[in-house]
Order: structure tokens, then sequence, then C-alpha cells
């Protein structure tokens, strides 16, 4: 028989099964990891996590604070309030003494995100070069260059599969993005593939022996495998590419899976389009977003029209 307490656990869990196939996974293992989190300082500390008072929530929020960013900190807060919706409680996180708290602890902290390196046409082509015509080279240079085009995430481009291309007579693509992270209902997007970028794509899937499913997936043993390239892989392999291209560790360290398409956007406000488009092309709803990416490409372009 089950004691209270694990009871307890496995009903929270259940609560947040339950919500399969409505949320993406990445946010269901959020809120798994956040509210374990919580559960366990509360057991640590003799104190109710479900319900939790505006008290416990109070002091979790002041323990947690010195060792993370403000953007975490209120994600873990979102999947306690989460889990205490699904069982149709009171949500502490509204009382005054959380927000109190919460408060206190964000004007403590810097607001400033740190922001990936973008991979901009010239850190792009030299990792490209950098790659060489093995499996695992074909595959990377055709990944750099497709994100690059298509201004993906990480997620987007881990997704991609052949079906999703629609060739053009010039040589380039549509890609297909069938869903994003600020689009959870699969209305979709075209990215565009240059010729370029579409014939180093041809050669991947012509030494790989893909024609359906996955566009990028696995090497092992020199060998394309059958499942899809893991997302948080793509940044790894941005910096390994970049060390072999011979760049500082200080650039090769701030890459990341979504250098590709911050690159991208900077690119293209340097080349004179404006904000508008540059959102289209990369799939953002928040104008905000992508203001930060591009600010120092304005402040160089506003520094240049001063001199």
């Amino acid at each position: 028989m089950l004691s209270k307490k694990e009871t307890n656990v496995s009903s929270w869990r259940d609560a947040i099964d339950r919500l399969e196939g409505a949320y993406s996974e990445q946010t269901l293992r959020s809120y798994r990891s956040d509210f374990a989190i919580f559960d366990s300082w509360c057991i640590a500390n003799k104190l109710c996590s479900l319900p939790a008072s505006p008290d416990t929530l109070a002091a979790f929020v002041v323990a947690q604070a010195p060792g993370l960013a403000a953007n975490t900190l209120r994600r873990r807060l979102a999947g306690i309030r989460k889990v205490h919706r699904l069982f149709h409680l009171q949500n502490p996180a509204e009382d005054e003494e959380v927000l109190i708290a919460m408060r206190r602890v964000l004007r403590s902290k810097t607001r400033r995100p740190r922001q990936a390196l973008g991979l901009t046409k010239e850190l792009r082509d030299q990792l490209a070069a950098a790659c060489g015509y093995d499996l695992a080279g074909l595959r990377d240079r055709a990944l750099i260059m497709v994100g690059y085009d298509t201004m993906c995430r990480r997620s987007e481009l881990a997704a991609l599969r052949v079906e999703d291309l629609t060739p053009l007579d010039d040589g380039s693509m549509l890609a297909l993005i069938r869903r994003a992270k600020n689009d959870p209902f699969g209305d979709g997007r075209d990215g565009f593939v240059s010729a370029t970028a579409a014939e180093a794509l041809k050669a991947w899937l012509e030494a790989a022996n893909i024609s359906e499913e996955w566009l990028f997936r696995r090497v092992n043993s020199g060998r394309a495998g059958t499942d899809a390239l893991h997302p948080h892989s793509i940044g790894r392999m941005l910096k390994q590419r970049a060390v072999a291209a011979g760049l500082p560790t200080a650039i090769a360290s701030r890459l990341s899976g979504h250098s590709m398409r911050v690159g991208a956007a900077q690119d293209m406000v340097a080349n004179g389009a404006d904000i508008l488009p540059v959102m289209r092309s990369g799939g953002w709803k928040s104008i905000n977003v992508v203001a930060r990416y591009v600010q120092n490409v304005e402040l160089a372009k506003l520094a240049s029209w001063r001199r």
C-alpha cells in the first residue's frame, strides 16, 4: 500500500501525464522537473508542496533565487502554478506575499539575457569550410547552410523531413516548418533554402541514402541512423566545427543552436531589411526578441551614419 507521500508524488506526476498531446514534450519535461524540485525542497524543509501555502512558495522563491536566472525562476513558478490548477487548488503564486518576494528577487538581478553569438554569413562560410566530405561533414555542412537560410530554431531543424522539401525551378527549395515553439497548433511556415544550400543538402541525402522521413540524422560508425538528430546536439556540433575552423575559444563557446537564426537576422538588417520581413522569415511573433538580436547591428549602422 502506498504511503501518503508516495500517493501525492504519484498523483502530481499522473496529473501532468494527462497533458500529453496538449503541450510540447519540452514543456511537460519542465513541469515535471520544476515541480519535482519544489516537492523535494518542501520535503527537506518539512513543508507541504500540494497544496502549497503562499508562505511556503515565497520562501522557496527566496531560497532558489541566488542560483537561478530570473527566467528559470519564473518557469519554476509556472510549473507549480500548473500543478495546482490541475488539482483545482488555489494558486499560491497569485498571493501578494509571493508577488512581493518575486519582485524583490527580480530587482536584485539584471534582466538582460545572454545572447547567442550570431552565425553571420562570414562565420557560416568558415564553419562550412571546416566540414569534411565524410558523412558527418556532409551532414553538418548541409545543416549549417539550411539552418542559416531557413532561420529555424534547433528543434525545427531537427524535425525537418524529406517530405517537407519542395524543389523550385532555379535549384532552390522551400522547406515546410510544420510546428514551432510559438506555433503549437501547427499552422506552419515556409523557409527558403538557397540553391547553394540545396546542393549541400542533396549531397548529404545522396551520401546517406536518405529518401524519406528525417532530414538530419545521427551518424554512427560512418553510417546514417534512422533517428532524427537531437536538437541539443546542434549547438555542440557548431562549437566543434568552429574549433576545427581555427576560431578562438571565445567565439566557439558562444555559439548555440540558435546562432544560425540570430546571424541570419543580423545579416538581413545589415543589408537594409526592416524588422517585419525579418520576423516573417524567422517566424517570430515578438518584435522585442528580434530587436534584441539585431540591436548591435542597428547601433553599428547608426554610428556609421554619424561619421
